[in-house]
This record gives C-alpha cells, structure tokens and sequence, in this order.
C-alpha cells in the first residue's frame, strides 16, 4: 500500500464526535439542542417555492448578499461585517484557520467546561489549548481567563453543558482586559438568553460574534450560521470561506427566517422552550438534581448514576447527552421539548427511581 504522509496534527487528531442521530422516529429526541418545533411556516413556504423554481444547474450567490444584507441591518452593522457560514461551526473553524500559527505557541483559551468543539479546532491547526475552570455557584468567568495570555479566546454565551449567561459588562471587561487577543463570543444560543453581547462587539476591534440559525430558527437541517466581524478581521475570513458554502435553499430559508411574521412566530415558540426550561429544571430539582441556572434551551441535571441514568433512558427510546469526561460525568444534558416530550422524560425519570 502507498505510505501517503498525512499532516501531524491531522493524524493524531480526536474528531468531535456529534450526539447521537437516531432515524426511529418513535425516539424522543432531547440530546443535541435542536428546536423541538418545525421552521417558521413563511420558512417552509419560501423553500418550497425556491425548490420550484431555482436553478440548480447554476451556482448560488457566493456571497449570499440578500441574506447578508438582512443581517446585517437586524444588527446594525454594515454588510462588510457580515461572514455568512455552513452553521456557525464553519465560522468557527475559519476563525481558527485564519488567526492560529501552528508551531508559534498559539493557543485557544476557554472556559471549563464549554463547547467540545474548540478543543478539536485548536488540535486541527496543530496549536494548544487554555482552559479556565468555572464552578458553582455562579459559573463566573474566572480573573485567570479573563488577562489569559492566549491567542483566541472563546467564550460561549451561554455556555453550554450549564447554559450560564454571561453578562455584556462581563464580556466586554474581557475583551478589554487585552486588545491584542481575539475573543470570540459564541452566540448560539443567545435568543434564549434575553440577552446579546451585539454591543461589546460594536464597541471592540478584537471581538468576532458568532450566531447559528440552528436552534432558534429552527434550522438545524439546513446549516446556516454566520460571523460578524470588524473590516481587518473580516478580510481574512474572507479569503478562505468555500466559495458557495451556502446552497440557494439554505440562502432562501434564512432571508424568509427574518421575516417579520417568521420573528414572531420563532419568538413564541422560544418563550415556550424558556417556560418549559425553567418548569423542567424545578421538577428536577425536586427529584433531587442538581441544575445550574441555564439560559440556553438546555438544562445540565446532576445526580448520583448519571451514566446509568441515561443508558436506563436510552432504553426507554429517549435520548440525553451523557459526557464520560471530568466535570461532566455526574449529569446528563437535556435538550428542551415540547411539555409532552418532557412530561415522558420525567415519568421515564420516575420509573428507574
């Protein structure tokens, strides 16, 4: 057989491994922070139109510009600002692209625990990682992240597994604590936070903003996400994103998404997941869980068998999120459903005792 070298960093690296996509559909499904509810129906309608009547034996719009141009408004920023993305993963890893120097000493600073993939994004460019624990009660951003000597710092608001909120008077202390550092605020999970660090990056160079159209626009399907990011930093993105990384249905279901009527529609359907949120965790924390305080569309419930909990559930057709590492293996995630999929949940809960 050919001995084809493979790049280092690539050979050793440990892929990010996504929860579990069962196709039964008598699985209920509260494992990977999808929204429970279908898109917009303006959404649905403008996608069946567009798959009428496009042509796709011609290439989309590279630059996505209607959408950007939307976008960019719903922010108040200009176009030029706007990176459009096959979800807010690809973003995120042309951030990593574009700004880590393998074999430099740059790293990846971030909080402990967060999102997994930041882990496999600094390993896939060949640089290291900083992680900065937080703890009970609040889930704080420690002072050790915030004047952390690195190169990208991410910080997820809110931070998932917990859903911890961070403040924008929190943010922006770090993205000032040292201008010379990228931070990075991943916001995809923002609608259901109440809450936007849109000003801190108005007001900071060095702050990329990351959103995703996956979990409050109901898009998971269809993997749009998107940066905004100030002219220097933005021009490299640019250089190296696909050059049609978003199909014309992708394009056409997120300009209809921002539809006034779409809005309000997804603004509903997220003041249900809050709701359903907030009563989830306090039937937990009567059946003796441990919940953090989760602004996210999931909740980090601990309690003694963790594993055995999610296996005893998995059994039952119903899917959490078991995490095997430190921090993590005394609680399961759970994605927030509709009020029967949680009803189910917590008489499958009752059930193992």
């Amino acid at each position: 057989m050919m001995n084809i070298g493979v790049n280092p960093a690539v050979e050793a690296l440990q892929p990010y491994v996504p929860g579990e996509q069962p196709r039964d559909p008598a699985v209920i499904k509260l494992n990977t922070n999808e929204s429970p509810y279908p898109a917009a129906p303006q959404v649905r309608e403008a996608v069946r139109r567009a798959a009428d009547d496009a042509a796709f034996n011609k290439y989309p719009d590279p630059w996505s510009t209607r959408l950007r141009a939307a976008l960019a408004k719903r922010a108040g920023v200009t176009t030029d600002e706007v990176l459009p993305g096959n979800g807010s993963d690809e973003v995120l890893r042309l951030i990593c692209h574009a700004f880590l120097r393998p074999g430099t000493g740059d790293r990846i600073g971030m909080l402990d625990p967060t999102y997994v993939l930041y882990e496999t994004l600094a390993a896939m460019f060949g640089c290291g990682t900083q992680r900065f624990a937080v703890s009970a009660p609040d889930y704080a951003i420690p002072p050790a992240a915030i004047e952390a000597d690195v190169k990208v710092l991410f910080i997820a608001s809110p931070n998932p597994p917990y859903g911890t909120y961070y403040t924008p008077e929190a943010l922006d202390e770090v993205a000032a604590a040292r201008p010379e550092r990228l931070v990075v605020i991943d916001e995809a999970y923002a609608d259901f936070a109440g809450g936007s660090a849109l000003e801190v990056y108005r007001r900071r160079e060095n702050v990329i903003l990351t959103r995703t159209f996956s979990k409050s626009m109901s898009l998971a399907g269809l993997r749009v996400g998107y940066a905004l990011a100030h002219g220097p930093l933005f021009a490299q993105l640019a250089k190296i994103k696909d050059s049609y990384n978003l199909d014309q249905l992708c394009q056409t279901a997120a300009e209809a998404a921002l539809s006034s009527e779409a809005e309000n529609y997804y603004a509903a359907r997220n003041a249900e997941i809050c709701a359903n949120r907030d009563w989830l965790a306090g039937e937990l924390r009567k059946r003796g869980f441990d919940v953090p305080v989760s602004r996210g569309n999931f909740v980090f419930a601990r309690r003694p068998g963790a594993k055995a909990l999610y296996e005893a559930l998995k059994a039952r057709k119903i899917l959490v999120r078991y995490f095997a590492v430190p921090l993590l293996d005394d609680g399961v995630r759970i994605t927030i459903g509709t009020r029967e999929q949680l009803n189910a949940l917590l008489a499958a809960i009752d059930e193992t005792g």
